[in-house]
C-alpha cells in the first residue's frame, strides 16, 4: 500500500499550493494573480497547474474550472485570460484576467493536477479574493519586514469615508483561519497602549508598532467598526511581519559603486537558503526589500510600490529576482543601499515559513558629468570659427566659378 501511495504522490515529502489572499481591482480593469507550489516528489513536466473560481470563503466550497488541464479556457473567460510562466521559478505561474465584472465575492483558486494519473493532488485553501474599488472592504500587504529596534507600521486601509469609523481592534491571526484570533488592542481614540497605537484614529488605523523585537515575528490582522448599523468589517487579507536580527556590522556597505550622474546603475544582492533542511525546490516565493541610506532607511525598493519612497518610485526595478536597477542617478543617491530577502519556504503540507536574510548594502558614488575645461572650450570656438570660415571660403569659390563661367559663355555668343 504504502508504495502505491508513494507512486500517486499522497505521502513522502511535504506539498504547498500559495496564493496572496487578496487583489484589489477596478471593475472593467484587469488583475495578475500568481500561483506558486512545492512538489518535490514529482517532476514539473507531469504536473499541471489549473484554475478554478469559486464566491465560497475556500476554494473547497464547490467551484467552477475556467482553465483545465489541457489548457483550454471555459467560455466566459475566453479571450480575455492569459497565463504565463514566471521566467526565474519554474514552478510559479500567473494568470491574468482582462475586463473584470464587480461582482460581491469573487475567489480564483489554483490547483495542482497529477498528468500521470489523472487527478487533483493539492488546492490552494483559500485562493485569491477579488476585492473591487466601488465595495466596501479593508485590505493590508501580504508582508512587511522590520529590523530589529525599529518602529514599524502595517497598513490597514478602509475603502470607504474613514469619518465613520468608531473603532478599530488588531489582532494577532493564524495562517488560513479567521482574523479574530488573538487580540492586540482595541482602538476608539489615538491612544499608545505600551509599544503599540495606530498611526492617526480615525484618518488612519494602521498600526504603529515601536522598538520592534523578534518575537514580533507573526501575522497580524485588522476589523474595523463603523457608524453604519454598528457594522463591523473584517480584514481578509493577513500581514506577515518578517523580522530581521539586526547586527552592527550591516552598518558597513561590504561593496562600492561610482557611476556617472544621469546613467542607470545596477546594485547586486545575494542570499542563501537558510539551513541543510531546505532545498531550491522547497522554495515558494522570494521578495527583496532594498532601504537607502541605513539598514533601517527608506525604501529605495519594495514588493509593493506604494511603500517606495516618492524618490525612488518607477525609478527603480528587480533584474534576476534581487538585484536593484536605479535609472537616472542624481546627486541624492550618493549614498548607501542596503538589501533585504525574504524566502518564503514550504515546511508542511499547505504550512509556510517565513526566512529573512541580509543581503549585503553598497555605497555608491555619483560623478559629475565630465566638465569641458578652458583650454578645451578655447579650442572648440577656434574649430567652430575656422569651419564657418572654410565654408563660405568655399561658396565664395563656387560662386566664383559659376560667374565666370556665365561671363566666358556671353562673350562667345
Amino acid at each position: 500500500i504504502l508504495c502505491c501511495l508513494l507512486i500517486l504522490g499522497i505521502t513522502g515529502s511535504p506539498v504547498c499550493v500559495h496564493q496572496v489572499k487578496t487583489r484589489t481591482v477596478q471593475s472593467g480593469g484587469s488583475v495578475t494573480i500568481p500561483c506558486s507550489y512545492v512538489n518535490p516528489r514529482k517532476p514539473d513536466e507531469d504536473v499541471r497547474v489549473i484554475w478554478g473560481e469559486t464566491d465560497g470563503e475556500y476554494c473547497s466550497s464547490g467551484k467552477d474550472i475556467i482553465v483545465s488541464s489541457s489548457g483550454k479556457v471555459t467560455e466566459k473567460y475566453k479571450g480575455r485570460l492569459y497565463r504565463e510562466k514566471d521566467p526565474y521559478r519554474n514552478r510559479t505561474e500567473y494568470i491574468t484576467i482582462t475586463g473584470l465584472e464587480s461582482t460581491k465575492r469573487q475567489r480564483f483558486c489554483c490547483q495542482l493536477y497529477n498528468m500521470s494519473h489523472n487527478y487533483v493532488f493539492k488546492d490552494s485553501i483559500q485562493g485569491t479574493l477579488l476585492q473591487f474599488t466601488d465595495t466596501e472592504y479593508i485590505t493590508q500587504l501580504d508582508e512587511v519586514m522590520a529590523v530589529s529596534g525599529e518602529e514599524v507600521i502595517i497598513p490597514c486601509y478602509y475603502s470607504k469615508n474613514t469619518s465613520t469609523l468608531t473603532k478599530v481592534t488588531w489582532y494577532y491571526a493564524k495562517e488560513h483561519t479567521t482574523c479574530t484570533d488573538t487580540r492586540i488592542q482595541e482602538w476608539s481614540n489615538a491612544h499608545q497602549y505600551g509599544r503599540y497605537s495606530v498611526v492617526n484614529f480615525k484618518q488612519d488605523v494602521s498600526l504603529r508598532i515601536h522598538n520592534i523585537k523578534l518575537y514580533d515575528q507573526q501575522s497580524f490582522c485588522c476589523v474595523i467598526s463603523t457608524s453604519n448599523k454598528g457594522e463591523t468589517l473584517e480584514s481578509k487579507q493577513f500581514t506577515m511581519l518578517i523580522v530581521a536580527d539586526y547586527q552592527p556590522s550591516w552598518d558597513q556597505p561590504t561593496n562600492e559603486i561610482s557611476v556617472q550622474e544621469g546613467h542607470s546603475v545596477l546594485l547586486s544582492c545575494s542570499y542563501t537558503l537558510p539551513s541543510d533542511q531546505y532545498t531550491e525546490r522547497d522554495v515558494l516565493r522570494v521578495n527583496v526589500y532594498w532601504r537607502v541610506g541605513n539598514v533601517t532607511g527608506l525604501y529605495a525598493y519594495h514588493p509593493y510600490q506604494e511603500m517606495v519612497h516618492s524618490t525612488y518610485r518607477h525609478r527603480t526595478s528587480i533584474t534576476e529576482m534581487i538585484n536593484l536597477m536605479i535609472k537616472g542617478v542624481t546627486k541624492a543617491d550618493n549614498t548607501s543601499f542596503y538589501c533585504f530577502v525574504v524566502v518564503k519556504l514550504c515546511k508542511g503540507d499547505n504550512q509556510c515559513e517565513d526566512k529573512i536574510q541580509y543581503g549585503g548594502g553598497t555605497k555608491l558614488n555619483i560623478n559629475e558629468p565630465p566638465q569641458m575645461s578652458h583650454i578645451g572650450r578655447e579650442t572648440l570656438i577656434l574649430a567652430a570659427y575656422l569651419a564657418v570660415k572654410f565654408f563660405f571660403t568655399v561658396i565664395l569659390v563656387v560662386l566664383g566659378c559659376v560667374y565666370g563661367r556665365a561671363k566666358s559663355t556671353k562673350r562667345s555668343t
